[in-house]
């Protein structure tokens, strides 16, 4: 998996990044980066990622709840640090990684992982 250097996207925004959801999913939350996107319903996590800005090939990947071995936050400690998110999928032995800018409220995302690892 990849490190994204994030910023959240609005619930109202959210639809409009992927075709990939199914009728009636609702988006919980989601982030976005320049060559990529991540978006959380409550069935799945989708990974919506470009090669680079100039690709045209978008690659979407679905991953079940079920596949989320485990989750990590790490939160701002110093000025100017970024938070993070390490997400650990399946049998890639590498975690989806995301950092936003200080002061990005993470919570409601821990919460949405907390309740799906559970």
């Amino acid at each position: 998996m990849r490190i994204l250097d994030v910023e959240a996207v609005s619930s109202e925004e959210a639809p409009g990044i992927t075709e990939h959801l199914v009728p009636g999913e609702a988006v919980h939350t989601a982030f976005r980066s320049p060559t990529a996107a991540v978006l959380f319903t409550a069935a799945r996590i989708l990974l919506v990622e470009r090669n680079s800005l100039l690709d045209e090939k978008v690659e979407t990947s679905s991953f079940s709840y079920r596949s989320m071995r485990q989750f990590s936050f790490a939160e701002a400690s110093a000025d100017g640090a970024r938070v993070a998110v390490k997400i650990w999928l399946s049998a890639d032995p590498q975690p989806l990684h995301l950092r936003a800018a200080p002061g990005t409220d993470l919570r409601p995302l821990q919460q949405l992982l907390a309740g799906k690892l559970a």
